[in-house]
């Protein structure tokens, strides 16, 4: 088993955002299956869809003035990727699976789980 010290933290905690980058394409799916079930109530995918739309607003933002951390060895190179995927677009997707009802997430889950 890998350290867990290794990632800079001080326990399993800190493996949060390395499990949260290799699961992320399966994060993705799962998002789009949930947003495509016609079981989920159409006004928690509203709130889906607002979510993306304040990202959407917040990236313009970015754009126009962005926060740069070039001053940083290996995050300067990289600030604008992680601020893209962190800030943008996980938050909003987290919170819609959260408002799905457990039963439904619990499926789609199994079935990327099997790659069906």
């Amino acid at each position: 088993m890998m350290n867990p010290f290794f990632f800079g933290g001080k326990g399993l905690g800190s493996f949060r955002l390395f499990r949260l980058l290799l699961h992320f394409p399966n994060f993705v799916k799962l998002a789009w299956r949930l947003f495509n079930d016609e079981r989920v109530p159409i006004y928690r995918k509203a709130i889906f869809i607002c979510a993306e739309l304040c990202a959407i607003a917040f990236a313009i933002l970015y754009l126009i003035n962005p926060l740069d951390f070039d001053f940083l060895p290996i995050i300067g190179r990289f600030d604008d990727i992680i601020v893209g995927v962190l800030v943008i677009l996980v938050p909003g997707t987290w919170l819609f699976i959260r408002l799905c009802p457990e039963h439904i997430v619990r499926e789609h889950v199994d079935r990327i789980s099997r790659s069906e």
